[in-house]
């Protein structure tokens, strides 16, 4: 074993010294670009979004709205360390970098569109007009009315709002306080159209509904509003009133009384009541140009439905584009009654005889009061002479009144022959009686011979 170990001194004396080991260099690590992360990533949303712009390490994020390179320019940069948020209450695209120690990432570009309100919410507001002035405004959203407070003194708009709603149709409906009790009542008080809003919290696009508009008492963009009070100096109770608006030609040549009677059903309507002696209304959306109003009051007299309307075909009222036309109108103090005796000859034979009493009161100035008044007759056994008994109020007071009977002998119409009667005070078929009344209830009888 020594002798080996001498051996290898001796080899190694012999050869020199041993190499130096050669030194290895590793070079030091490089550090990459930061990388962007975007939550959430672009695309819709509701109400506002708050954008975290993240890096996966240490870096400052540039950003702008602009539609500029905010790696070229500072016009409207923005920095903050990452992560940094951006909140966003509008359709907004984001250009964006992330820097560190020099190196900057990729260019980031997103659009975040604005699909509508958060979700679940609908707002507008709710416009009314001078009929609804200074009365209790309220909005219904399927059947249940909130109250929107009192409306100024003239024509104007409210806000509304509606949360937590869920998907399904909505509809909202404004109303205004007519009878000034202080409740929103449906049928009591005036309601405007419906208006529906369709939901769908599945769809940002649909999931909230901005802007939208409900009226009450008040006409869509581009169209007029008529309005006015019309008065009943003796109201007849539970009676129906109404204001229909008719073409200007309406009463004049090719009158067809079918369709007038189905337009006079037409328009604005409420129920009288005793002791109420005005009733505002008003009529909206209507096309600009001139029209026909034709106040009327319907209901059941003691022969069945009667009808008393005035109408001035020689004064339209003109309607305009986005603005109110006021027109008022009055009925009388007068109710004109009395008995009617159609001889044998004229009365009705067979069956239920009945007929109308129509009358009829014209002036240059007023235009035309047309009153019919239903009327069920009886057959007198001895002479055959059929009578009965008519009524009707509201007349207007010191007219002259033309009265005529029309019934449903040989099976005419007397509701359609005694509607074009009324109406054409040139009518070549002259009156069954006239009498002057004056400022108190009158008593005429009538004999057909």
């Amino acid at each position: 074993m020594r002798h080996a170990a001498l051996v290898a001194l001796l080899f190694a004396a012999a050869c020199g010294p041993p190499a130096p080991l050669p030194l290895v260099f590793e070079p030091s690590a490089v550090v990459p670009a930061p990388t962007v992360t975007l939550k959430p990533p672009p695309g819709p949303f509701n109400g506002t979004v708050t954008v975290t712009v993240s890096a996966d390490q240490q870096a400052t994020i540039f950003w702008t709205t602009e539609k500029v390179d905010p790696r070229t320019t500072t016009r409207g940069r923005r920095e903050a360390k990452a992560p940094a948020t951006i909140t966003l209450d509008r359709t907004t695209t984001l250009t964006l970098f992330a820097s560190n120690d020099g190196k900057d990432s990729e260019l980031v570009t997103g659009t975040w569109v604005r699909a509508g309100g958060p979700a679940g919410t609908i707002s507008g507001t709710v416009v009314f007009g001078g009929f609804c002035a200074g009365k209790d405004i309220g909005l219904g959203r399927n059947g249940q009315i909130g109250r929107l407070g009192k409306a100024p003194m003239m024509a104007g708009s409210l806000p509304f709002s509606f949360t937590g709603v869920t998907s399904g149709t909505q509809r909202l409906v404004a109303y205004c306080d007519r009878n000034g009790d202080g409740s929103l009542t449906p049928f009591a008080d005036y309601a405007g159209d419906p208006v529906s809003v369709a939901i769908d919290l599945a769809d940002p696009f649909k999931a909230s509904a901005e802007n939208v508009t409900v009226y009450v008492g008040a006409s869509g963009s581009g169209l007029g509003t008529l309005r006015g009070t019309i008065v009943l100096p003796r109201p007849p109770a539970l009676q129906n009133l109404s204001l229909s608006v008719l073409s200007p030609d309406a009463l004049t040549g090719g009158l067809d009384p079918q369709n007038l009677l189905q337009q006079l059903q037409n328009g604005y309507r409420i129920f009288t009541s005793a002791g109420q002696t005005e009733y505002p209304y008003v009529v909206t959306d209507l096309a600009p140009g001139r029209v026909l109003p034709v106040p009327s009051l319907l209901g059941f007299g003691s022969g069945g439905f009667a009808i008393n309307l005035l109408a001035n075909p020689l004064r339209p009222v003109q309607i305009e584009a986005d603005r109110e036309t006021v027109q008022d109108f009055a009925f009388g103090p007068v109710t004109l009654s009395g008995d009617i005796t159609l001889r044998a000859m004229n009365a009705p034979t067979g069956g239920l005889a009945f007929g109308i009493v129509a009358a009829r009161i014209t002036s240059l100035q007023d235009g035309i009061q047309a009153v019919l008044m239903p009327v069920v007759f009886t057959r007198d056994p001895m002479t055959n002479d059929a009578r009965s008994s008519y009524s009707g109020a509201a007349l207007k007071a010191n007219q002259s009144v033309a009265l005529r009977v029309f019934s449903n002998a040989n099976g005419a119409n007397p509701i359609t022959d005694a509607l074009t009667w009324v109406i054409n005070p040139f009518s070549a078929t002259p009156p069954h009686g006239t009498v002057q009344v004056g400022a108190t209830d009158t008593t005429f009888d009538l004999v057909v011979p």
